[in-house]
């Protein structure tokens, strides 16, 4: 049976795709190996810059970060950094990973956000990247010559092109893109889904309730995997450790259920930012 083609469009400097994580999963854990995932970069920002000049304020900032973390409950710090790094070289890495050694590009796009939005580190910075890259089992040697190789480049700018082109689909929903240079791109944790002559545009966030609606319609017939009955369940199964948020969201707990269940199993717990993550003890 030909697999759903899913392009989802995110940064590894947006708050909201750190915080789309838990969706990401849910979508991982029910349709799994049905799905043929491409993510897309964005590229937020090729230049880091002062808050000031873009426009806003710290207390703004701030306020901002903690109203994500009160909403979804991933450990995320509330503390702005002193400005804002450009994020087109940690797209690049990506892009790069997802070329040459697709298998270990999600890995490296999740400790990317872990170490900027739970850690603190800038992503303009070089060290970041190549810690994230130790993490998925990327070295530094690998890292930087896919920041240095053209096809890459080529690809990340396909990329960014695809995404201020959003689909007449999403242009209907224009209140859910994001401003780009004078015009409208996708904002992040937007996603297309398709199979065959079906398409279902998902533009902006959106509860995961949205993702199971868009894979129904375009491929009624997919079989969907059964919540996970535990959390060893959950932690047996992901790639990496888990925050209890993204716990919670695929088990179906509130935070302080899933906190307790994980620590009733023996899970290993690492604190981060708030809260923190969870692997197999």
């Amino acid at each position: 049976m030909e697999r759903v083609k899913v392009t989802t469009y995110t940064d590894p400097g947006c708050p909201f795709g750190f915080n789309a994580q838990r969706q990401d999963l849910q979508l991982l854990w029910h349709y799994g190996t049905e799905l043929e995932i491409t993510r897309t970069m964005i590229v937020l920002t090729q230049r880091s810059s002062s808050f000031e000049e873009l426009g806003l304020s710290r207390e703004m900032v701030v306020g901002n970060a903690r109203r994500l973390r009160s909403s979804y409950g991933m450990p995320m710090l509330t503390e702005p950094p002193d400005r804002l790094g450009a994020t087109i070289h940690a797209c690049r890495a990506y892009v790069g990973a997802r070329i040459e050694d697709p298998a270990r590009a999600d890995l490296l796009l999740r400790s990317l956000r872990r170490r900027a939005f739970s850690e603190g580190q800038p992503l303009d910075q070089l060290d970041t990247i190549h810690g994230a890259g130790a993490d998925a089992g990327i070295g530094s040697d690998t890292l930087d010559a896919w920041l240095a190789d053209a096809r890459v480049e080529r690809a990340l700018r396909e990329d960014m092109a695809a995404t201020r082109a959003p689909l007449p689909e999403a242009l209907a929903l224009a209140h859910r893109l994001s401003r780009s240079n004078g015009g409208l791109r996708y904002s992040t944790a937007s996603a297309v889904f398709e199979r065959g002559a079906r398409r279902v545009v998902m533009p902006g966030f959106q509860p995961f309730a949205v993702y199971e609606v868009a894979v129904a319609n375009v491929a009624p017939e997919l079989e969907r995997r059964p919540p996970p009955q535990t959390v060893d369940d959950v932690l047996s199964w992901a790639p990496y450790p888990l925050a209890t948020a993204e716990v919670a969201e695929l088990r179906g707990l509130g935070l302080d259920e899933a906190r307790d269940e994980l620590q009733r199993s023996g899970a290993k717990f690492v604190p981060a930012a708030g809260d923190g993550y969870w692997s197999r003890g």
